[in-house]
């Protein structure tokens, strides 16, 4: 009988120390133990966090990205808010944006009046038409282009990848260029 308790006694120790040693290895290697067939509930809790912080900073970037898009002004935006501002007028809205050496207002006005306002305002449009050709990639000879355009040659065009310009010219209303996101 003093026989069978030792060997009772040993064998529980045994497994004992083989519990510790599986203990001490699966968090050397970070691998959960199971306690009769469960995974401990710290482990899995760990697990869970682990995944909602990366779902929440996935979200997070997904919300600052929409923001930085809808919040800064495209490239063409910014050079249209840009020619307002050299010429003082624009016209268009979205995809294009117009720019008249003389705008169709004058043609209703006194005289002495648009001969007073037409020279700055042809000034002030050709100055806006070449900064937007520089700042939208047109080559330096398409502005060339615009000012040796005649009345007989109809609507000319150039591209880029991304926009297109096209204008006309007649001595009655002026240049008149049009800017184009494609």
């Amino acid at each position: 009988m003093e026989d069978e308790t030792i060997m009772e006694c040993k064998s529980e120790s045994t497994t004992t120390e083989t519990q510790h040693t599986q203990s001490a290895e699966s968090e050397k290697l970070d691998v959960p133990v199971e306690e009769n067939g469960a995974e401990s509930t710290l482990e899995t809790k760990h697990k869970l966090s682990k995944k909602k912080l990366i779902v929440i900073a996935a979200a997070a970037v997904a919300v600052i990205a929409i923001a930085v898009a809808l919040l800064i002004p495209s490239k063409f935006e910014r050079v249209k808010s840009e020619c307002v501002q050299i010429a003082g007028r624009v016209v268009g809205s979205g995809n294009y944006f117009m720019i008249d050496t003389y705008p169709d207002e004058y043609e209703n006005m006194d005289s002495a009046m648009v001969a007073l306002l037409a020279p700055s305002a042809q000034e002030n449009a050709l100055e806006a038409i070449q900064y937007a050709n520089d700042a939208l990639g047109f080559n330096g000879s398409v502005y060339s282009q615009m000012m040796k355009t005649t009345a007989l040659m109809g609507r000319q065009s150039a591209e880029t990848d991304k926009y297109k310009v096209s204008w006309t010219y007649h001595p009655d209303n002026g240049l008149e260029v049009t800017y184009e996101k494609k």
